[in-house]
């Protein structure tokens, strides 16, 4: 009767390492992330430059595809990741457009794709604080 206990602490612990190992993963996107409140007195081209210098700064090429909208890839080795980023005064976002090399399947990507949109999300938080102060 012990091994049972025993047998189940041990599938649990399995799957929690198993678990951690995925490459794949759902794909992250940032939703109506709020600007600082600071921030959001601000123009709009001073909020545009802050992402803008957050997302150049974490290795993304950044086009201007009109107000309130960039979009940014970043490469490395042999693999390419494409965002939209959409902003105004109130919130931005950060929406996946499209990769290369990162084994996307469906709404699944390897880890690697969240970890830099993660970074950019990260960095840009930390400007639109500059922006406001």
């Amino acid at each position: 009767m012990k091994t049972i206990p025993h047998l189940i602490v041990f599938l649990l612990g399995a799957s929690v390492i198993l678990g951690g190992c995925q490459r794949m993963q759902p794909i992250y996107s940032v939703k109506g992330h709020a600007i600082p409140a600071a921030a959001q007195r601000k123009p709009l081209a001073d909020i545009e430059r802050a992402i803008f210098e957050a997302a150049t700064a974490r290795g993304w090429n950044v086009d201007r595809i009109r107000p309130g909208l960039m979009q940014a890839t970043q490469k490395w080795r042999d693999h390419s990741a494409t965002v939209n980023i959409v902003y105004s005064n109130e919130s931005y976002s950060i929406d996946h457009v499209g990769s290369s090399n990162l084994k996307e399947q469906g709404d699944q990507i390897h880890r690697a794709y969240n970890k830099n949109v993660h970074a950019l999300e990260d960095e840009i938080e930390k400007r639109l604080y500059r922006v406001g102060y």
